[in-house]
């Protein structure tokens, strides 16, 4: 028996290149099914860019073998001899169909969260103030929590590489703005610097509920002193004071008794302070702190 004989040789070829089509069309036919029904319809999770480059790049196999064996399927049923043009072509068709893929078909993404930690310059949390983040087509602002954290869910993923613009303002610290390239979703932690001024401010009245006019108001141990004006009001700046320190306000007046109120500095203003003064006994001459 002549086992070279050019007829079973082709019909070995043939069956083989068809096998090759076959299963390479199933291949396609079911990468094709998953991503569509899967993974596009899967909106609630993120999908990796490198599963969704993996898909292209089976799809493309799978089209490219399934090219190949028609092509070559074809050479061998007309007895054609199968050159570079039949060899390449369907590796050639699977190089283009993935470059393009990676143009054309939509990957599925989700939105993501973006999280902002704010310290301050002694590396604790600062935990007031407002973060707003401006992407080039819209805004977004959320308060500072206790944790000195501001959490933005929902942030479309399209908005990763793009620049955006971080704003942050908290009492008693120097607003800062940060114009920085979106690269991923990590963690962005920022520090603000404290004001250099502090601010004391209230009111003097006595028992009756009436200002107090002429009443010095000093800042116990410090050269910072005013005097209250006739609606009994009164502000003094505090260069050079910090968070976390404390301070001991005083009155005095001729005919009041003197008063003193201990504050712990926790904001740029301390306000709404209210002293009620009591007026001294008209035999009593002397003042008498309370």
């Amino acid at each position: 028996m002549n086992t070279n004989n050019p007829s079973s040789q082709k019909n070995v070829s043939v069956t083989t290149y068809l096998l090759v089509s076959i299963v390479s069309l199933v291949a396609a036919a079911g990468i094709g099914y998953y991503y569509l029904h899967y993974m596009k319809q899967g909106g609630s999770e993120k999908m990796d860019d490198r599963v969704f480059y993996l898909v292209l790049v089976l799809f493309g196999m799978a089209a490219s073998a399934l090219i190949f064996g028609i092509m070559n399927s074809y050479a061998s049923l007309k007895g054609i001899q199968a050159n570079v043009t039949y060899k390449l072509t369907g590796p050639v068709v699977g190089v283009v169909l993935t470059v393009l893929g990676g143009f054309m078909i939509p990957k599925v993404t989700s939105d993501q969260m973006l999280t902002v930690m704010v310290f301050d310059q002694d590396k604790r949390p600062v935990k007031r103030g407002n973060v707003t983040l401006s992407f080039p087509h819209y805004q977004r602002e959320a308060a500072i929590n206790e944790m000195g954290m501001v959490v933005f869910p929902e942030i479309p993923y399209d908005q990763l590489r793009n620049d955006i613009i971080i704003n942050v303002v908290s009492d008693g610290y120097i607003p800062i703005t940060k114009d920085t390239l979106l690269a991923n979703f990590d963690l962005v932690k920022l520090t603000l610097e404290q004001a250099k001024i502090i601010r004391i401010e209230g009111t003097v009245k006595d028992a009756a509920d009436r200002p107090i006019r002429d009443v010095d108001i000093t800042v116990d141990g410090t050269p910072y002193a005013t005097k209250t004006t006739n609606e009994g009001s009164f502000q003094i700046p505090l260069p050079d004071y910090h968070f976390g320190d404390r301070i001991t306000v005083v009155t005095s007046h001729p005919l009041y008794e003197d008063k003193e109120k201990n504050f712990n500095i926790q904001s740029g203003e301390i306000d709404k302070i209210e002293f009620v003064l009591n007026p001294l006994p008209i035999t009593n001459s002397k003042h008498k702190r309370k």
